[in-house]
Order: C-alpha cells, then sequence, then structure tokens
C-alpha cells in the first residue's frame, strides 16, 4: 500500500497538468501498480536501464 496516497494522486496531478500525456515517471512497485489500477488504459514502458538495487524504476507514462 502507498503510504501517502493523497501526496502521490498529488504528485501525478502534477506530473501531467500542462496536458502532455507522455511522461517519464520513476515509480515503486507498488505505485506503478496504483497508477495501472487508477488509469486502466495507460501504456506502461520500462525505460533501459543499468539494473541497480534502487527500489524505483524509471518508466514511460502515455495516458492517451
Amino acid at each position: 500500500m502507498i503510504s501517502n496516497r493523497e501526496a502521490f494522486d498529488e504528485f501525478l496531478l502534477e506530473s501531467f497538468k500542462d496536458g502532455r500525456s507522455v511522461r517519464e515517471l520513476r515509480l515503486s512497485d507498488e505505485e506503478a501498480n496504483y497508477l495501472k489500477v487508477k488509469i486502466p488504459k495507460a501504456k506502461f514502458k520500462t525505460l533501459q536501464t543499468e539494473e541497480s538495487t534502487a527500489a524505483k524504476k524509471w518508466y514511460e507514462v502515455d495516458t492517451r
């Protein structure tokens, strides 16, 4: 479960408020899954990065 869902929802609004439908976002697996439920038509593409132990990954998120 996302620890602060309200703050995450605000982050999403800020990320897409300028009218762009495609953004690169750094998300945890939990955040990505939440966004997939919140915007079912969104397309996710994991961006190629070096493998790391970081808890978050870069995704290209297309909300069209």
